[in-house]
């Protein structure tokens, strides 16, 4: 049973004109399903999709000549047979996420990696007129029940890199339901429905290249038909490279990908989790641990633990998931449930698509049309964290192809996957961060915790490259307040003979805060102290100032001084007598200079100490100073995050 004839009835719709496309085709189309269609194309060009990767110049020494492939998918009759040999041999086995599963009455069904062409069953074309820029309508096309010309003539139009001038068109795989509710749902249907066998049966797509260093690597794809994470997507391929030895009986490396990084191991001392000699571990993420998990759960009822990525161990991966939060990937414990063993998998060799003979052997389309279709996984855009933001994917956008994607034919670290430098802390190391970091209770002391190691002093480029780590420099943006933390104000001089110390939490007795752009800090906020002597009062003193601020390098540590002024208002509030108060306010420049540390808990986020002098006049004789002076230390312990 395909999705279509599973939740949809189908009916004709008006037909539809695409250039060359239908007139290969000749067809109509069926009642849209996925609505609204067509809203997305103000924000995701339908003219615009990534290219196809190509083979290395070495591809016949792999597959063999393509003259030789009687299938006609460019794998040679006498290499067939060693290369599915050696793909099944160092297949591996994955443990899945704890709720990334739906129960249907007391059975739980996990979601699995499946056959892509199981999904693939029918083509979305949104039609767009160019001019005037618009939806015209949707064109639905069942793969299945194409004659080969017309196969063959859909996969020509797709290979074309040049857009027709009246009209444009989206193309994408669908699946039901537009949101994670939804998706479970229809998945429980099709795994408890006629063809459920399909759905149920783990598919790993096994795809060998020869890379830059002439090694001998097989990508490992894998398909799941949905993403409930942070970021929801219809459609989702991940992937692993498996690097072999030189001879071929062994592993020599793994690359590990997951969101937009990569770990490849070994890695000092860090090893590949491996089963049975040959066979890899893979731990598949996850759930972001953040502000925002609890509230995505309950209000919108995602299961939100479904990134698919691939780890190579169980533990907190810190600042691998959305906006640099964390990802937990949760060890076994006894659910053997979760451990799916390469044994299980259906292990398609896959060939390159470059190499595949579709005008000659036009029947080989049947089996990899879907390979070669330059076609999203999924309806193009849905709603998801942060999804209004409509000119950015926020991981809300369905994937193309594996062919498509960056990491095709290439080993780690490549384009969008820079690598990731594994460090396990320490418990107690970990636990002293946590503390420092009230918004991070709800999960606190989980363990074991890997970190990126630039937040020590490695090169942070990569991740500076594509926005994961902060930048520096001219280029730094942040913000600062210990508003999560303390303040402590120290009147100097002679302002301590009346005034007393000035201890605040939060907001409570002061509040601060700075924005630093590049070199430059800006100040602001009030500090509140009692009056000592007399009938008692307090003073308020109002800075706002701008400094030029010097920093270390990006490290773990990170010292900073800064020096600069501004203005300070000033508030005195004096009992003079039982019940009588006089207030004398003003303001007047002042200068302040500053010492601190940041201590980064993540890439983005430090614990903030810093020392600050302020001096500026105030009321003087009026409140009982001998003179005009207001000088004061400020002890700052918070929080500074980078942007």
């Amino acid at each position: 049973m395909s999705i279509g004839q599973a939740f949809q009835p189908v009916v004709r719709a008006p037909p539809v004109a695409l250039g060359v496309c239908l007139v290969a085709l000749g067809l109509g189309g069926c009642a849209p399903v996925h609505g609204p269609r067509g809203d997305y194309i103000d924000f995701i060009r339908p003219d615009q999709r990534p290219p196809l990767v190509g083979s290395a110049a070495a591809a016949d020494s792999l597959w063999g000549p393509a003259v030789e492939s009687a299938l006609g998918d460019g794998i040679a009759e006498s290499r067939r047979a060693e290369l599915e040999q050696i793909v099944r041999r160092f297949a591996p086995t994955i443990v899945l996420p704890p709720a990334d599963q739906v129960r249907v009455g007391d059975r739980h069904y996990r979601l699995l990696p499946i056959d892509a062409a199981v999904y693939a069953d029918t083509l979305r074309l949104d039609i767009v007129s160019t001019s005037p820029y618009r939806f015209r309508g949707p064109l639905d096309i069942p793969l299945r029940t194409l004659t080969l010309d017309s196969l063959r003539g859909l996969v020509r139009a797709g290979q074309r890199y040049e857009s027709e001038p009246n009209e444009l068109a989206a193309w994408y795989f669908d699946f039901p339901g537009g949101n994670p509710r939804e998706w479970w749902k229809a998945y429980a249907l099709l795994r408890t429905g006629p063809d459920s066998a399909r759905w149920a049966r783990p598919t790993v797509y096994a795809h060998p290249f020869t890379d830059h260093l002439s090694r001998f690597v097989i990508q490992y794809w894998y398909f799941y038909p949905f993403n409930d994470f942070v970021g929801n997507h219809e459609g989702d391929w991940e992937h692993v490279n498996v690097i072999l030895s030189p001879n071929r009986g062994a592993i020599a490396g793994i690359d590990y990908f997951f969101h937009a990084r990569s770990v490849t191991l070994p890695q000092g001392k860090y090893r590949p989790e491996i089963v049975d000699s040959t066979h890899p571990v893979l731990h598949v993420g996850g759930r972001m641990y953040s502000v925002v998990d609890y509230p995505i759960r309950i209000l919108a009822g995602d299961h939100n633990e479904g990134s698919h990525g691939h780890y190579p161990y169980a533990g907190e991966w810190e600042a691998a998931a959305g906006m640099g939060a964390p990802e937990s990937v949760r060890s076994t414990g006894k659910d053997s449930s979760r451990v799916i063993p390469y044994s299980r998998f259906d292990v398609v060799l896959t060939p390159e698509p470059s190499r595949i003979d579709y005008e000659r052997h036009p029947e080989v389309l049947r089996r990899w049309a879907w390979l070669l279709l330059p076609a999203r996984w999924g309806f193009p855009s849905v709603p998801s964290l942060a999804s209004e933001l409509k000119l950015l994917d926020v991981g809300n956008r369905a994937p193309f192809g594996a062919p498509y994607n960056t990491a095709w034919n290439r080993t780690a670290p490549t384009l969008l996957y820079p690598g990731y430098q594994v460090r396990k802390l320490s418990f107690a190391r970990s636990a002293v961060e946590d503390l420092l970091q009230p918004w991070y209770y709800l999960y606190i002391f989980r363990r074991p915790r890997y970190v990126h190691d630039t937040r020590g002093t490695m090169n942070r480029r990569e991740l500076e490259r594509i926005g994961l780590a902060p930048r520096g420099g001219w280029a730094e943006r942040g913000m600062g307040s210990p508003l999560a933390g303390v303040h402590l104000g120290i009147p100097d001089h002679d302002l301590s003979a009346l005034y007393g110390n000035s201890t605040g939490i939060s907001i409570w007795r002061n509040f601060w805060a700075k924005v630093r752009i590049g070199a430059v800090e800006l100040t602001g906020g009030y500090q509140r102290f009692r009056r000592t002597a007399g009938q008692g009062g307090s003073l308020f003193i109002y800075p706002l100032t701008a400094s030029l601020v010097v920093r270390a390098p990006d490290a773990l540590f990170r010292p900073y001084a800064s020096v600069g002024g501004g203005v300070y208002g000033w508030d005195a509030r004096t009992f003079t007598a039982p019940g009588v108060r006089e207030i004398i306010t003003g303001w007047h420049p002042g200068w302040t200079a500053a010492a601190g540390l940041e201590y980064y808990l993540r890439p983005r986020v430090a614990l903030d100490v810093s020392l600050r002098y302020h001096a500026t006049q105030g009321p003087g004789t009026l409140i009982g100073l001998p003179d005009k002076d207001l000088r004061f230390f400020a002890v700052w312990i918070g929080h500074y995050v980078r942007f």
